[in-house]
């Protein structure tokens, strides 16, 4: 699809948004960077369902549409319009499909600076993951198409992926939603469901998106400005007694997202890979950068209720000057009750979802995560590298065993995914890059290198891989092209413990020196990523690559 079809396309499906926006309501009188407290309008305004990208195809089963990231400006109040990069001029988009249906998007980079679409926890064949070594030059086009498979059901997203200019993507607003429905719904209709994508911003007094600091380079960017579907502090205004679906994806660079509802308890019913087997109540979600997560709560039978939707302090090891925000409760949802009858309590099915255990594992890999300050060495606990523990089980795999810190085995297999690109984009992100600390994130002791190659394996093989966070701060674990189950978990001075139930997950938290096993299988070929989802962290190298055949 070239730049007239595309217009033409706009006309017909209205694509691109017009200067109206549910930012107009985001702003309030917080302080932002480098902005005084402003006149602006206040969070509490209604929620507003996610703009759509429309679907140009009449054939059912089909979606077709383009994508065109681009700078956009879109109104915070009278005088002030905040300038993001957004995707069809959409501040937070849905794309709704169903299992079964053929994808046919067709990316068209208005940007200047090179970019891709990753298409996050979705299993797509390699060629469709929108990785660093597949960017799009700008003002170039690139066409993403695949068919959503039996199984794939759940709240997905996509956002960018190229390497070296991706932080100031994502901190510009880059972020979509990728809901699959399911070819029959399990759950009852009488529940009310809602998306909500969480991200933030931060913006200088002219509404432009601030810069990167040395404290987000080193932590993992946060803004100020946080946001439920493009609003400040909305509110939803239900019936007593309500049973919602809050299906949530946290579109952060950084920010952790402990989740607390007033005088409620949260029903977890699904993860990043669909529904579970059993609803699980919970007091709190933990839900950091990349992960979403499925809620049921039923709402108050009290009427005229008042009930917030918040996140809570959350500790993760902050280095640098600390912000304010950090030890805040920072509401995102605020559930009003009306004054109605009440709705019954919903019954749900006795399963929800199958997650079959994978079988024993013919393949065994380490990977350590750390961090390494100049003149202080690595970050960790003294247990050694895990570049120096050998593999039990991979005998087939020779060429797998783990480098030894700063190895440059990967190399050695001579593949260069797009060495010109990564060129181009660091040339693009040089303003960026002038403000990153010298600080490295690494995997297995060496930081991301365009082409090089960690690990390799064979499709269908079933893999448990130990993760080892050896630093002091938390970081979020993401794997491309397949979802993975945690079956074991081992806090820094703990013994060994089980999981108590199974879950499909891309995406994971790992605390300080804690360490856990997945086991996972690679259905598809290719080189796929493996990396922190902290975007300024994965930025700073600690990403790698696993070789599938």
């Amino acid at each position: 699809m070239n730049r007239r079809e595309f217009l033409r396309y706009s006309a017909l499906g209205g694509l691109v948004l017009s200067a109206a926006s549910p930012m107009a309501l985001a702003a309030s009188r917080q302080q932002l960077h480098g902005m005084a407290p402003a006149m602006l309008p206040e969070g509490g305004q209604p929620l507003r369902p996610l703009p759509r990208i429309n679907n140009l195809s009449e054939t059912a089963g089909r979606f077709h549409s383009a994508l065109t990231p681009g700078p956009h400006s879109v109104p915070l109040g009278d005088d002030l319009e905040a300038r993001l990069w957004l995707y069809n001029g959409k501040v937070a988009p849905l794309i709704e499909v169903r299992e079964g249906d053929e994808l046919d998007i067709t990316l068209i980079n208005e940007l200047e600076q090179q970019t891709t679409v990753h298409w996050h926890g979705v299993p797509v064949p390699q060629a469709q993951d929108g990785v660093p070594w597949d960017a799009v030059a700008p003002g170039e086009s690139r066409r993403y198409h695949y068919t959503f498979p039996e199984g794939s059901a759940g709240l997905h997203w996509f956002h960018p992926h190229p390497h070296g200019v991706l932080a100031t993507q994502i901190a510009h607003g880059l972020a979509g939603a990728l809901l699959v429905r399911p070819t029959r719904d399990l759950l009852p209709v009488e529940v009310e469901e809602h998306l909500l994508v969480v991200s933030d911003l931060r913006l200088t007094a002219n509404g432009s998106v601030a810069p990167h600091t040395a404290e987000d380079w080193m932590n993992g960017r946060e803004g100020e400005l946080l946001l439920v579907n493009g609003q400040r502090e909305p509110r939803l205004d239900v019936a007593p007694g309500t049973t919602l679906r809050l299906r949530l994806i946290n579109a952060c660079a950084g920010r952790y997202l402990r989740l607390r509802l007033d005088e409620h308890q949260l029903t977890l019913i699904g993860t990043d890979g669909g529904l579970i087997e059993r609803p699980h109540p919970l007091e709190e979600l933990l839900l950091t950068p990349g992960e979403r997560a499925d809620l049921l709560v039923r709402v108050s039978e009290q009427a005229e209720g008042r009930f917030q939707l918040a996140s809570h302090p959350y500790e993760r090891g902050w280095m640098g000057t600390r912000p304010s925000h950090l030890d805040q409760v920072a509401p995102l949802l605020a559930i009003h009750t009306l004054d109605s009858g009440v709705h019954p309590a919903v019954a749900l099915p006795e399963r929800l979802g199958r997650v079959e255990p994978l079988g024993e594992p013919g393949v065994q890999r380490r990977v350590e995560l750390t961090e390494v300050m100049p003149g202080h060495g690595h970050h960790d606990e003294g247990h050694g590298h895990a570049g120096n523990m050998p593999e039990a089980g991979h005998a087939a795999h020779g060429s797998d065993s783990m480098p030894h810190a700063g190895g440059g085995h990967g190399a050695a297999h001579g593949v260069d995914h797009g060495a010109a690109q990564a060129g181009q984009g660091a040339r693009h992100g040089m303003s960026e890059t002038a403000g990153r600390p010298a600080v490295d994130f690494l995997i297995n002791g060496r930081a991301f290198g365009m082409g090089e190659v960690l690990f390799e394996g064979q499709a269908g093989e079933v893999e448990e891989w130990e993760v080892f966070n050896n630093s002091h701060m938390d970081h979020p674990f993401h794997v491309h092209g397949t979802h993975f189950q945690v079956i074991a978990t081992r806090a820094a001075d703990g013994e060994w413990r089980e999981a108590p139930w199974l879950a499909w997950k891309d995406t994971v938290n790992l605390a300080p020196y804690q360490r856990l096993k997945l086991r996972l299988v690679f259905r598809e070929p290719g080189d796929w990523l493996f990396h922190c989802h902290i975007i300024e962290h994965e930025e700073l190298g600690m990403m790698a690559t696993i070789r599938v055949s």
